[in-house]
């Protein structure tokens, strides 16, 4: 009883500390949602040239995506005509941070972490991006234009239901599984578990690397889990890689990648992610390591009455949240597409979406269709039903491969009347 005790108690003070920071995040990133458009991304990224490198990395650095939530938007740019330089930098430094990570690493691990962390994000995309921009394969064709985003601003009810029931919806799931695998960490691993490792930070980097690179690992889910390693020995220089290629670097990202950008483009995206992670540890290991980031554990007592209010608050929000996005879903399943938008329907499963910002993407891209008049996308089971004339399984699967999903089970009916 003792270790569950103490296992709830680590896993709650987790999450009261963070809870201040992660809300004013989300509502910081409803106002960016109105402010910052996928049409306007588009229209300023979708260009080749250094100028475009440099602002996908701008821009990437507080937008709220995740890695796979970064992906439709990424296909999006390359067919805009963005250059892989372009497209890559962005997909660099946008899934490394976001408004809601930069407060919850500031309010957990400081300030000055907080700016180093910006900074390797805002750095990494520019350099990757001009890597692959100089290495990469050219275009043997032009990139297929689609037609433009909407360009309506949102009213404010619709950026703070995005910053506040959409975003945490979507994050809900790893931002939990944080928490309860670091409140195991830090309940069963003694403090000084990973503090003698042999080879000292350079062991601890490459075993970080290894579990970093593989797996999807959000990036404001990461910070309970990089607090708890370092909780128990890890060097915050080590946790910075966690932080840094856990999440720009999974399965399938890198999958994606390679067709969407091309086999050498991901490789030296991954390269580079890896070699960035440890060059950016080892030069904060040197100069600013000053070992005074060891959390230690936290205990209930020293946590204000606040961070137990913005605690609870925030895990009925995450619950809500959750709970509301999968009731929307639910609401918009296809149940019969009305025979009268065209003579065909077809019906089919979307294999790899993980967010709403992929049902949209996808949704989109189907709809950019020609000949398709309506669709309609279940984001939890994948089950897709679009309608209209002339309906080809190629070009629908054509189009899901290129924004970063595959489409399996087709099958077309006919509307004989």
């Amino acid at each position: 009883m003792n270790a569950i005790r103490t296992y709830l108690i680590e896993t709650w003070s987790l999450i009261a500390e963070m809870g201040p920071y992660l809300l004013l995040g989300f509502l910081i990133a409803g106002l960016l949602h109105r402010w910052i458009r996928q049409n306007w991304i588009e229209h300023n990224l979708g260009k080749p040239g250094f100028k475009s490198i440099v602002l996908a990395s701008i821009v990437g650095v507080p937008m709220p995506l995740c890695s796979c939530g970064v992906i439709p938007v990424t296909a999006s740019l390359r067919q805009k005509g963005a250059s892989k330089g372009a497209a890559t930098s962005f997909l660099t430094s946008t899934p490394q941070t976001g408004i809601d990570s930069i407060f919850a690493t500031y309010g957990m691990l400081g300030p000055v972490f907080a700016a180093y962390r910006v900074i390797v994000a805002f750095i990494s995309g520019i350099g990757v991006g001009l890597i692959v921009e100089l290495f990469s394969r050219p275009n043997t064709k032009a990139a297929p234009s689609l037609p433009a985003s909407s360009s309506s601003t949102p009213t404010w009810a619709e950026s703070l239901r995005y910053g506040l029931i959409t975003l945490p919806g979507d994050i809900a799931v790893s931002l939990f599984v944080g928490f309860l695998l670091a409140g195991l960490i830090s309940t069963m691993a003694p403090d000084d578990l990973l503090a003698n490792l042999p080879g000292g930070v350079y062991t601890s980097i490459l075993l970080t690397t290894i579990v970093a690179t593989p797996f999807y690992i959000c990036s404001t889910g990461s910070i309970p889990l990089a607090l708890a390693l370092i909780d128990s020995g890890l060097p915050i220089s080590a946790a910075l890689v966690l932080l840094i290629a856990g999440p720009a670097t999974n399965i399938a990202t890198i999958t994606t990648m390679r067709k969407a950008l091309g086999g050498r483009e991901t490789t030296i995206y991954v390269t580079m992610i890896i070699l960035v992670s440890w060059i950016a540890a080892l030069i904060f290991h040197e100069f600013l390591d000053t070992s005074s980031f060891k959390m230690g554990h936290a205990h209930l007592t020293s946590l204000s009455y606040w961070s137990h209010a913005a605690g609870a608050a925030m895990v009925l929000m995450l619950g809500f949240s959750y709970w509301k996005n999968g009731f929307s879903n639910r609401s918009s399943r296809p149940k019969g597409i009305d025979p009268q938008v065209g003579p065909e329907i077809a019906s089919f499963k979307i294999k790899g979406m993980t967010c709403s910002h992929c049902r949209e993407s996808a949704t989109n891209g189907l709809s950019s269709l020609p000949g398709i008049n309506q669709v309609a996308v279940d984001l939890t089971s994948g089950d897709t039903q679009i309608g209209g004339s002339s309906i080809n399984a190629d070009t629908v699967s054509a189009k899901l491969d290129s924004l970063g999903f595959s489409m399996v089970d087709f099958s077309i009916q006919r509307n004989t009347h």
